[in-house]
């Protein structure tokens, strides 16, 4: 009996959530800098960025996003 009444508080607490929409984005870049005032004048480089992006709305209408 306690795992059935576990198992419905679970599911009636979720009924109100909504789904979100998730995107997943990014750069990179990878290089070669030449420093003429250094003792080791080249050096690699290199960035990534990644970025993540998600909008949803409530049951209720309320948009968000970040």
């Amino acid at each position: 009996m306690k795992k059935i009444l576990i198992a419905t508080t679970a599911l009636v607490a979720t009924a109100g959530v909504a789904a979100a929409d998730m995107t997943v984005g990014g750069s990179g870049r990878l290089g070669v800098t030449y420093d003429n005032t250094a003792v080791n004048k080249t050096a690699f480089t290199s960035r990534i960025r990644v970025t993540f992006t998600g909008t949803g709305e409530t049951d209720g209408g309320l948009a968000f996003g970040g």
